[in-house]
């Protein structure tokens, strides 16, 4: 009977140190909190939340640096898959096919630009690097707009990956506030 006792003793003893820890986990902050904080603060808050929110790793980040990485991750499987686009395209108007041909080495830019960015050592430069990816993407429109394929499929995806490298950009300054 002693056995039981001492036995039922230690885990009553055990639970009185581990739920405090347990229950204060539970409740250190509510799912997507530090992405609502962010994305509030930006200039396109739904595309932020569709974007932070589509990834798993948002729903409790507890940093910009983690916030940062997704937005850069997704941003650079959208613009290889647009830059892929662009490669498979191989009919069309004069000035959409010329572009392309130029489009697609300023996209090579724009996704090495998000492949290297986060491996830098200074934080500073990953916001620049991002901001080079956006430079590439508006020359990209700017040959679009002297060919004349303004109209064409090429100004929205531009568009989008413009969008994206705004978000990756504010949350990578975000990121170095607060290091």
């Amino acid at each position: 009977m002693a056995t039981n006792s001492f036995s039922f003793t230690k885990v009553l003893f055990l639970l009185s140190f581990i739920s405090p820890i347990l229950i204060s986990n539970a409740y250190t902050s509510k799912p997507y909190e530090l992405v609502n904080k962010v994305c509030h603060e930006q200039a396109n808050v739904e595309f932020c939340l569709d974007i932070l929110k589509s990834d798993k790793r948002s729903k409790f980040a507890k940093d910009i640096t983690t916030l940062t990485k997704i937005a850069v991750h997704i941003a650079t499987k959208y613009s290889t898959r647009t830059r892929d686009h662009f490669q498979g395209l191989k009919t069309g108007p004069a000035g959409l096919l010329k572009s392309l041909k130029e489009c697609i080495p300023a996209y090579d830019s724009v996704i090495a630009g998000f492949k290297i960015c986060l491996n830098e050592g200074d934080c500073e430069l990953v916001g620049y690097d991002i901001h080079v990816a956006g430079d590439e993407v508006e020359r990209c429109q700017t040959i679009a707009d002297d060919n004349g394929a303004h109209d064409s499929f090429i100004t929205p995806a531009n568009n989008v990956t413009l969008g994206f490298c705004k978000l990756s950009e504010s949350l990578a300054n975000l990121m170095c506030d607060k290091i």
